[in-house]
């Protein structure tokens, strides 16, 4: 298992930055995130939902939660 390191994570924060109002990638998306940050599709899902839950524990950001 390797761990995500921060020139990886850049990529990622900048994405989620870019998209504050809707942070839910599409597959395509997830796919070149993954590719960019040699990370499995996995591992990109996973961050962003951890990203999310992070943002919302802290007040950051607020959206409507997609699927609800």
């Amino acid at each position: 298992r390797k761990n995500a390191t921060r020139e990886n994570t850049t990529t990622l924060k900048a994405w989620l930055y870019e998209h504050r109002k809707n942070p839910y990638p599409t597959k395509g998306e997830k796919i070149m995130l993954a590719i960019i940050t040699k990370m499995t599709l996995t591992q990109v899902s996973t961050w962003f939902a951890n990203a999310r839950r992070r943002l919302k524990k802290e007040n950051k950001m607020t959206w409507s939660p997609r699927n609800r």
